[in-house]
């Protein structure tokens, strides 16, 4: 049983004309976020200066001001949580908090696009949540959050919110089966990532940087006793003749091989935690029109996706991935406070499990659109890309006079025919489809990213060429997608191809056509397919057969 049993006990205990009005008379945060709701980040950065200048002034001075600190900071937590009020009246979200000087926000319900439950093991041991309210006007920060209240207001809230939503749009909620109106909706399961796929996630992706990126922090955190400590450790080892004038003495391949081996394996077991602590119980349902999201072993949050606000699905493979059959999806939403926010992050989906997950994001479609394989001459284009990202640290090499840069100068030309290698792969991913209701682009060497975005939600297209482009014949087009998802590239297309797609894309963003009944990605007018290979004015081989996504 996932994590969230609490949760779902508590909602089904919530009745709709319980909500009401429940929260329309102002009402305060619980007691407990006087120390619950202290953002550490903020009290770290507001707090290391002055603990630096205290540490260095002696035992006595640093406690005082441990003490002194700690006083006044609990005296503006009681101030602010006596001064916080919030409240929900069915159409307009209020809040009002500060101590010196007031400030009011007033949320309406039709511009509140993602709800968040945040519980950490701690809120969780207490019955004790986070509400995180966001728009799509969001930039830096979370648009409103209550930090900490009741687990049941919390998830009552989050009803009323959506009941109000629902009301707002003409649709009435979704009925559970004995025909009572459940204020959560009807829920449907649509993903259910195993233990066995998170861990394999956390060790074949990004997660594996953790460690050394903690290590390089900690370094550069802990600055002059750093170097002292390095000072000390290489003047014992001069002493103790392992480090000569010549180099490291009795350093032989297999201790080089077994340090590897060390940090290689404290990289995966951090990695696989990091994993499980966030990815774990990772679960998607549809509830009417939106996507709810719950991860977490520990610390858990739930995450509610608008399938209209959804604007970007990235379908990222690298090559280990690849290798086992594997993806991970990212899905970009319009609102959210910042990067984590704005997206969703499925761990790992096998890759015959993409299209269904694609088709629960975009309702009506069949997942992912026919890719049609970029024109031969674009291999030079990914060959010379790949050459030059080489060319740089090469030479530097034969510039600087080190000695160390002096004996890799002959080794490091080995990465001249790996380049040419990638430049291939990178041309064999080259790849670009539209349909009725999505556009969808891949490119990447080891790393291969598949981006898909309706059709409706593209807000403007412009296709470049340069001197080089125009001579094979190429072009290439960037999809502007609304929202912070970022765009899509179609990346060295044939010219042909190119046009045909900016004309296409461009009519639908001037006259978008979304219909009736579909949560804001279906189908558009209709509009002729690109040319086929070998129609006049297209290039020969052009258009080899299409391809899928992982293919």
């Amino acid at each position: 049983m996932g994590p969230d049993t609490t949760a779902s006990t508590v909602s089904a205990a919530v009745r709709p004309e319980d909500t009401a009005h429940r929260f329309a008379r102002p009402r305060r945060l619980h007691p407990a976020s006087v120390v619950l709701g202290i953002n550490v980040r903020q009290l770290i950065q507001a707090l290391i200066f002055p603990l630096a200048a205290t540490f260095t002034a002696g035992g006595r001075v640093m406690l005082f001001a441990l003490v002194a600190m700690g006083i006044v900071l609990l005296t503006v937590r009681v101030l602010a949580w006596q001064r916080f009020h919030y409240s929900f009246d069915g159409e307009v979200l209020r809040v009002a908090e500060g101590v010196l000087s007031r400030n009011q926000r007033s949320l309406d319900v039709a511009r509140i696009q993602q709800v968040e439950i945040d519980r950490s093991l701690l809120q969780r041991l207490l019955g004790l949540a986070a509400l995180r309210v966001e728009t799509a006007g969001s930039s830096t920060e979370v648009e409103v959050e209550l930090r900490v209240v009741p687990e049941q207001d919390a998830v009552a809230l989050r009803s009323a919110v959506r009941e109000s939503k629902v009301r707002t749009t003409g649709r009435a909620p979704a009925l559970t089966d004995d025909g009572d109106d459940d204020e959560e909706g009807a829920s449907r399961p649509v993903l259910q990532v195993p233990l066995r796929h998170v861990l394999l996630g956390s060790a074949t992706g990004v997660r594996l940087l953790v460690f050394p990126a903690v290590i390089a922090g900690a370094f550069q955190f802990l600055g002059q006793a750093t170097d002292q400590w390095l000072e000390t450790s290489v003047e014992y080892l001069l002493e103790q003749q392992v480090i000569t004038e010549r180099g490291v003495q009795g350093l032989t391949l297999s201790t080089g091989l077994l340090l590897a081996a060390a940090v290689l394996g404290l990289s995966l077991v951090t990695a696989v935690v990091v994993g499980v602590l966030r990815d774990a119980w990772f679960r998607i349902e549809r509830v009417d029109d939106d996507l709810h999201v719950s991860r977490g072993l520990l610390s858990t949050r739930d995450s509610v996706l608008p399938l209209r606000r959804i604007q970007l699905v990235q379908v990222q493979r690298n090559w280990m991935r690849r290798v086992l059959g594997y993806s991970s999806v990212r899905i970009h939403s319009a609102g959210g406070s910042g990067d984590t926010d704005r997206r969703v992050s499925v761990p790992l989906l096998a890759d015959g499990d993409v299209d269904a997950l694609l088709a629960e994001i975009y309702p009506g479609t069949t997942g992912a659109p026919d890719l049609r394989r970029h024109p031969r001459p674009a291999v030079r284009r990914a060959i010379f890309r790949s050459l030059r990202a080489v060319a740089w640290p090469l030479a530097l090499l034969w510039v600087v006079p080190w000695q160390f840069a002096e004996a890799a100068r002959v080794p490091a030309l080995a990465l001249l025919p790996l380049a040419v290698v990638l430049g291939v792969v990178e041309y064999r991913h080259l790849a670009h489809g539209v349909s009725e209701r999505l556009v969808a682009a891949r490119q990447g060497a080891l790393s291969v990213t598949t981006s898909l975005a309706p059709v409706v939600k593209v807000q403007a297209v412009s296709t470049r060429a340069n001197l080089f482009q125009r001579r094979l014949g190429l072009a290439t087009v960037d999809v502007h997608v609304a929202g912070p998802g970022g765009d899509i590239e179609v990346l060295d297309a044939g010219a042909t191809d190119a046009h045909a797609l900016h004309e296409r894309l461009t009519r639908h963003a001037a006259d978008p056509v979304e219909p009736a009944g579909d949560p804001g990605h279906g189908s558009v007018r209709p509009s002729p397919a690109p040319p086929p290979a070998g129609t006049p004015g297209s290039r020969a081989g052009s258009s080899p057969p299409p391809g899928r996504p992982g293919a």
